[in-house]
């Protein structure tokens, strides 16, 4: 397994094949460089054989001077080639083989029946060996031309071999080359094919995900990033799909609210009134007009909270960001909202790393005063809310989480919840604007908001947000 991660990495593969390569090249140098050391000394060894034959021909030429003339200095002469002769065979580089050993003992064998010539002739005035000296002679020239001829035999070898070696490496190395190649091809060329008709279809709006776990480290690393990419891409493209949608609807409601809330004042001051003139005018059995009166009244006012509401969210106000201390700016929003909250409901605020940050105060005191109140009628009484958070200085965040232990949301629900005027309670007890106005100032801030729920089991929201407020941020963006 370790073996197979260690080539399952490109650079790693690249310097495998380069090493592989260099250690191709460094033996055939080797074997180069050993083949031409080896040819050096038997062409060294070469020139010692031909000057040892011509040493032999100029023996017998003595030899026959000798001979045919009787004169002295022509054997002494073939006396002084002789001990040259085998001075250079005692020289020859090639360690001692059978043919040198054998040249030895004929030039031995020759110089004493020469020398027993030479003795015999002085006293008789006549030969005594000559058909000796003739036959060992040619054995002589015979051997010393064997010699030579084996010599040039065995550098021609060399020279053959060193070129079938140079064809050999030759082919190692092309075949190594082209499956280096082709191994680049594979590992590199196909999967950036793949890369660049991926971010093709990026550009076309398709964001499909590629993944492929038998490319190498480095081409997955690529194409994690693409796919982190595209997630982000996705998820900004719903946001702002969301964000447009968003800024339709508030500005349909702008104007709708506008239009409502002066037929609503009239209706709330007609109401009162008629409530104030029932209550004097002491009409007999009027508890039921006064009654329907007052629920007039509560009507008209709950609607009117709800244009307020519709006015708050599709406002777009700038945002004015301070700095805040973590555990102060909760406990302060959490007096704001614990007053609502029933006496059996146990409410408790943690905070794991006190610290400063940039935020909207009143914005963001109102998106979790949201998040609270929804929690506490979700747990209708009795019950327990935690509010959690702290700072995270490595990343650069402010974590806050908000969990309850009530009924949970659904499923169906979860996807939805932020959704303007979308609303799990019941008719009449919410507008469905909350959470969409929690989401709108937290995005506001830079930061996201998720939710994680399940039916009986509680809810928990997820908040983060950066240290510091963007400039673009501060103006509402």
């Amino acid at each position: 397994m370790r073996r197979l991660s260690l080539l399952n990495s490109l650079s790693r593969r690249i310097r495998l094949g380069y090493c592989l390569m260099v250690t191709l090249v460094a033996l055939i140098m080797l074997l180069v460089a050993l083949g031409l050391a080896d040819i050096r000394q038997r062409v060294a060894a070469l020139e010692t054989v031909s000057a040892l034959s011509d040493t032999v021909l100029e023996i017998r030429r003595y030899e026959k001077n000798w001979l045919l003339y009787r004169q002295e200095q022509d054997f002494h002469e073939n006396q002084a080639q002789i001990g040259k002769a085998l001075t250079l065979l005692h020289e020859k580089h090639d360690p001692p083989s059978s043919s040198q050993a054998e040249l030895e003992r004929e030039l031995l064998r020759y110089r004493e029946v020469i020398n027993k010539d030479f003795r015999f002739f002085q006293v008789a005035q006549r030969h005594a060996e000559e058909e000796q000296i003739r036959s060992v002679g040619k054995r002589l020239v015979d051997l010393s031309g064997a010699m030579n001829q084996s010599i040039r035999s065995s550098i021609d070898g060399k020279l053959a071999s060193l070129t079938w070696s140079g064809i050999l490496f030759v082919l190692a190395v092309a075949g190594l080359a082209l499956f280096l190649g082709r191994q680049m091809t594979t590992l590199v060329v196909q999967p950036l094919e793949h890369i660049i008709e991926y971010t093709r279809s990026i550009g076309e709006g398709r964001f499909d995900r590629l993944e492929n776990a038998a490319d190498p480290a480095e081409i997955r690393a690529v194409t994690k990033a693409i796919c982190h990419m595209v997630e982000i891409l996705d998820r900004r493209e719903k946001q702002l799909i969301q964000s447009e949608k968003l800024a339709a609807v508030g500005t349909l409601v702008a104007g709708v609210a506008h239009e409502l809330n002066n037929p609503l004042s009239n209706a709330s001051s007609s109401a009162q009134i008629l409530l104030e003139e029932l209550q004097e005018a002491k009409i007999p059995d009027s508890e039921f007009l006064l009654e329907m009166a007052a629920q007039i009244d509560e009507e008209t006012d709950r609607a009117r909270n709800i244009i307020r509401s519709l006015l708050e969210f599709a406002h777009d106000r700038e945002m004015r960001p301070t700095e805040l201390e973590l555990e102060r700016f909760l406990r302060q929003t959490s007096k704001l909202v614990v007053n609502d909250f029933p006496a059996e409901l146990e409410f408790t605020v943690d905070i794991s790393k006190d610290g400063l940050f940039f935020a909207d105060k009143r914005q963001l005191q109102q998106a979790l005063i949201n998040i609270l109140r929804n929690a506490g009628q979700a747990l209708e009484g009795s019950g327990k809310i935690l509010l959690r958070a702290g700072l995270d200085e490595e990343r650069g965040e402010v974590l806050i989480e908000v969990r309850d232990n009530g009924p949970g949301i659904a499923a169906v629900d979860v996807e939805k919840i932020f959704d303007p005027f979308y609303t799990t309670k019941d008719v009449g007890k919410g507008s469905g604007l909350g959470l969409a106005v929690t989401r709108e100032i937290i995005t506001k801030h830079g930061g996201a908001i998720t939710v994680a729920s399940a039916p009986g089991r509680g809810a928990a929201f997820f908040i983060s947000l950066p240290l510091r407020v963007e400039a673009e941020q501060k103006h509402g963006a």
